[in-house]
Formats: C-alpha cells, structure tokens, sequence
C-alpha cells in the first residue's frame, strides 16, 4: 500500500478514533463497529515497520479510548475526592493503558501483510480475539467495552452472543473490519472490477447477524422452568455517593429504603433488591443499624436481597464487599462476598510498592475477595448473584447458570460515575450476559439505571439516573444450557492459539515454499 502523507495519516486516524468511539453504548451511532477497523488497518499496513505501526496503534487507540474513559477523571475528582488534576490523569493513563493492546493489534497487523501480503489480514480477526483475551485477564483484566459490546444496543445483532460470547461478536466486527479495508484498498489500486469481492465476507458477518437474530434465537436456551414468574421488586434510593457514608445519614438511607420497601410490597412485590451497599455500614457489627433493616423485612412481610460491606474476623479479620439474603422474618439465609473486585477502588494492587496510594471506596482497610459463588433460593429457584464490575466476567456469571442458576441478579453503586457515558456501558455490558446464557437478569443501581432485562438482552423496565423510585417487574426463570455456556472461552482461547501459530509456523505456496510478503518466491 502507498505511504500516506501527514494528512491523509491524520484525516485516517481521526476516522477510526470516531467510528471506534461513537460505535459503542452511550453513543449508539448504528452501523459503524462494522467499519471501524477498516481505517485502523490502513493506519497499521501502510506504516513503515511493525515499530511504526505499533506507534500508530498506540497514539490512534489512546484517542479512541478517551471518550470511552473519560468518566474516570469524574470518579477520581468528586466522589473520590482527589481533585481534576488527578483525575484526567487517572483517565489519561487508563486510556493509555487500553491503547497499548491496539498497538500490539496494529504491529501485528503490519506484520501479517508484510510476511503473506493481503491474504494475511484476514488472519486479523484472530489476532483481536487474542489481543482482547489479554486485556481480559492481564492485571486481573480490564474489559471494559470490548469490541463486541457495541452490538448490545441492537435486539437482533446481538443474539449471536450465545454461540461464543462477546468475543465472538467482537470477532465478525473485526472481520467485517478486515473486509471493508481490502475492498476499499482495492478500489485505492484501481481494482474496480474485484473491488467488490473482499466484501463478501463483511456482507456475510451482517446477513448472519440478522438472520441468527430473527430465528427464534432469543429465545431462552431451554423452556421456561415449570413455575410461576417471581415479582420482583427494586428499590433504587438515589442516595448521593458524597453523603452515602456520612454516620448521620445512615438512618435517613435506611428510612428511605424502608419507604421503598413498603411500597413495592403493596405493588405485590414477593422479594425486594437493594442496590450495592445500600446498607452503609457493617451488618451484624453495627447493631442498631442492623436491627433497623432486619425490622423493614419484618414490617412489610418481604424478603429483602440487599448490598452491604461484611466484616470476617477469622484470620485476622477480613473485609468483603457483599449481597445478604433476609426473609419476611429478618433472618439472613445466605450471604455473596464479591469476587472480583476493583483495583485502587477497592483495593490497592501492590501495597508494599504502592503504599502512598490510597483506595477510593470508604475505608482504610483492602476489602478481600470472595472465595466461591453463592446461590439464593428465591421462590423456589436458584439465583446467582453478582455485585457490580463482575458483569463484566462471563466467567463468573457461567459459574452460577452451571450450577443451576434460573435467573441473576446484579447490585451495583454507578453513582460513583455521574452523569457520564458510564451507567449506559456498564448496563449495556450487563445485557450481554443475559443474552450470553440466556438468563433473565435484575439489575439494582443506587442512582440508577436500575433495570429488569429478559434473557434476550431486552430491557422494558428502566429506572433511570439519579431517580429515587421502585421498579417492579415479573422475572420467568430459565432452564438449560448454551453454546457459549457449556464452551465457555474456548473460542477466544483458540483464536489466541492460531494468531501465535500464525506468527510461528508460515503459510506456504503450492509449491512447498514459504509466501514472504506479497509474492511466492518459489514459484
């Protein structure tokens, strides 16, 4: 491909950092994740060596990534109290940190032309896969708005999550991507007669897409359990997080909460949600506090499903972030404690090093992790709960529907993102674990967006931001199992094996000898 000049490289750049972003959740503009890694490609292959693409990758995916982060820079500065200053940088560095896998995308891309010429790119799609599989479990892994999550605002686009996951979603875009940059190199070269030919496969990706989504796909992955839908409640109290944690208004919250509660049992409510923490303060440990919310179940005759922080003085005492299960008698059944939890929010990684940080959540003491899930017997049937940022692990969630889960429930606490793009990507991630394994999912948010969603990913029932008011909406529990629920990451983890054989072991000619860029030296 010809060398770019310092205009087209830029008016490039600026088309993928646009498409890439405005494609995702918050933003929605339709069609373009289909389109988006065409201009990245061209920024990678017409580079001069893979250490130019890679730059190129770097500068190109940091921009990309600041409108999908810059919510970071509010989470640090107000409710975490550390000032803008720190906070665009935190939001900065996240980027950074995001843009440093496409630049390993982009120098392998340059890499994949150079060795077998154009051929090569359409090993491409595997190399994202792998690339996202590395930020997905890197660091404790930070998939945040995947490629694929950009079909979770499509009814239709996004039910073929439960073949493979987001991953597997995000693998057609990237080789819808792959088909629309040959077709427009082709067309660049003056190859109008066979432009068209390289975008069969992106035409293919999209009639798939549509067609697995209109075939009866959305329905659950097994028929519906053999019990009445439960009515399930939300309470979503809209506390601000800068008085959430506030001793003296710790009694207001739970008169709030209990007002709430009331009123979704006279909505015919059989079990109420409380969002993450929405208890500010240890249960059990703080006694009046805790006799003050086990007397709301008492008084309203409902069970309560309630996020609060858990104090384990076994081994030296233990902090969790946790969901509790109280029935109408105010009797804790079981408990959920968090699992994966969020560095430098929750915890701070590398203490000894990085003992002049401190995390952003109250308290001076790291919250531990969870050992194992948990599942609460709700009307009869298992359900898995989740708190928070673990919406974002299929793999977590998979635990609870193998082990018989009908139906999820997610708490989390996005007042920490304001009003940002954040709540809309965070739910968004959350519908695509309900179309993933085909569970329906209760969502609580403590200032929203609260929301009931069907196995499809479909969600009718909202509360939304900064609301203070009570959700209720029927939840039919699901039974059995899908493609992606008895695979789990096993079409991510092949794609990173083939993208490093790609690397390793050389296509070949018809002859026997190695294609070397763009020509068969052999032949």
């Amino acid at each position: 491909m010809n060398r770019r000049g310092p205009a087209a490289l830029f008016l490039t750049g600026s088309l993928f950092v646009l498409t890439y972003a405005l494609g995702t959740p918050g933003y929605d503009v339709p069609g373009l994740p289909f389109v988006t890694l065409a201009p990245f490609l061209a920024l990678a292959v017409s580079a001069r060596s893979a250490r130019q693409a890679a730059w190129r990758g770097w500068i190109a995916g940091t921009a990309a990534s600041v409108p999908l982060y810059y919510w970071i820079a509010y989470t640090v500065a107000v409710p975490g109290k550390l000032g803008w200053a720190l906070g665009s940088l935190a939001a900065f560095l996240v980027s950074a940190y995001v843009g440093a896998y496409l630049s390993v995308a982009a120098a392998a891309a340059h890499r994949l032309e150079s060795r077998f010429g154009e051929r090569g790119l359409w090993l491409f799609p595997f190399v994202w896969i792998a690339v996202e599989m590395a930020r997905s479990y890197l660091f404790t892994g930070f998939p945040w708005m995947l490629l694929g999550y950009t079909l979770a605002g499509s009814a239709t686009l996004r039910q073929a999550a439960d073949l493979a996951g987001v991953h597997g979603l995000s693998f057609l875009l990237a080789l819808s991507g792959v088909s629309v940059y040959l077709a427009g190199r082709r067309l660049s070269d003056r190859f109008r007669p066979v432009a068209a030919i390289p975008l069969i496969p992106g035409i293919a990706v999209i009639l798939f897409l549509v067609l697995y989504g209109r075939s009866g796909s959305a329905n659950p992955a097994g028929s519906a359990a053999p019990v009445p839908e439960v009515k399930v409640a939300i309470a979503q109290g809209g506390i601000d997080q800068s008085v959430k944690w506030n001793p003296g208004n710790q009694s207001a919250t739970l008169r709030i909460y209990g007002e709430l509660t009331q009123k979704a049992r006279d909505a015919g409510a059989q079990v109420v949600v409380w969002p993450e923490t929405a208890a500010p303060f240890f249960y059990g440990w703080e006694t009046e506090l805790s006799r003050r919310l086990e007397a709301i179940a008492v008084r309203g005759g409902i069970p309560i499903l309630f996020g609060a922080p858990w104090y384990d003085p076994a081994g030296g005492g233990k902090f969790y972030n946790s969901v509790f299960q109280m029935d109408a008698r105010g009797v804790v059944l079981a408990r959920y404690d968090k699992r994966h939890l969020v560095p430098f929010g929750e915890y701070i990684p590398l203490r000894p090093v990085l003992f002049f940080l401190s995390k952003l959540t109250e308290g001076e003491g790291n919250f531990s992790t969870g050992t194992s899930p948990a599942l609460f017997r709700i009307g009869g049937q298992p359900v898995a709960a989740s708190i928070c940022y673990e919406a974002l692990f299929p793999a977590l969630i998979r635990e609870g529907v193998l082990e018989g889960a009908t139906w999820l429930v997610n708490v989390t606490n996005d007042a920490w993102f304001g009003d940002t793009v954040a709540p809309l990507q965070h739910l968004a991630m959350a519908r695509m674990r309900c179309v993933e394994f085909r569970r329906p999912m209760v969502r609580a948010a403590n200032s929203g967006i609260s929301a009931v969603i069907d196995a499809d990913g479909g969600a009718d029932a909202f509360l939304g931001l900064f609301r203070r008011g009570v959700l209720v909406a029927g939840v039919r529990p699901a039974t059995g199992e899908t493609v992606y629920a008895k695979t789990g990451e096993i079409f991510g983890i092949s794609c990173s094996i083939l993208a490093i054989l790609a690397f390793i072991f050389p296509l070949r000619g018809s002859h026997g000898i190695r294609i070397d860029g763009r020509e068969n030296i052999g032949a």
